[in-house]
């Protein structure tokens, strides 16, 4: 099948499927806890969901005077139902605050409708700029800060805490936990915010819509 059709049946798939009623234009969180969801392969992508996990307890599960959780479900793929049923999940819970996913013709517009910021370590930073993956016309998907230094004997600690040596997502999956975290701790009892949150990440790293 061409990929051109390919990805025509995605937009349709996360169009055209029933609505979640979950989240819809952000919000606020209604307390300060909060969840930062994980929408990662858990059979390819271990070493990043771990770098996240890592990197939300060395913050003590704190952003500012807010509480973050972490949950992660596997989207499969990131282009088929696996993708869309994980997405529409974790739109559902009204504690999610941020969503560090894949960039796929599934879950920008399903995060994007919702008004929830897409932190992507992978897939097409590309549909930043596709109006057909942007329903809600303002931008929430943004690329991984890759600034900073990591904490000193990162190696080691992730190897204590998980028994393996660090592969290479596992600093890109810390940053991008790293970066969520700072973006709500930049706005203080205004990091529930979700509008806010994603325009505080958006101004702390590079938005997906700017090269680099």
């Amino acid at each position: 099948m061409p990929r051109g059709v390919l990805v025509l049946c995605a937009f349709a798939l996360a169009a055209c499927a029933p609505d979640p009623g979950g989240i819809v234009g952000g919000g606020r969180v209604a307390s300060h806890n909060l969840t930062v969801y994980s929408l990662l392969s858990q059979r390819t992508s271990r070493d990043l969901i771990d770098g996240q996990k890592l990197a939300l307890a060395d913050a003590r599960g704190r952003a500012g005077p807010m509480t973050v959780n972490f949950a992660s479900l596997d989207p499969g793929t990131g282009n088929g139902p696996a993708a869309a049923g994980a997405a529409r999940r974790a739109i559902n819970d009204s504690q999610i605050i941020a969503a560090i996913a894949d960039a796929t013709p599934v879950t920008v517009p399903l995060f994007n409708a919702a008004g929830i910021l897409q932190v992507a370590p992978g897939g097409d930073l590309a549909l930043a700029r596709d109006a057909h993956a942007l329903p809600s016309g303002r931008p929430t998907l943004a690329r991984v800060d890759g600034g900073g230094a990591l904490p000193a004997g990162f190696a080691g600690r992730f190897r204590a805490a998980f028994g393996r040596e660090p592969g290479t997502g596992a600093e890109r999956g810390y940053r991008a936990m790293r970066g969520v975290l700072a973006a709500i701790a930049r706005l203080g009892r205004r990091g529930n915010d979700r509008r806010r949150v994603i325009d505080a990440y958006l101004g702390l790293s590079s938005p997906a819509t700017r090269p680099g």
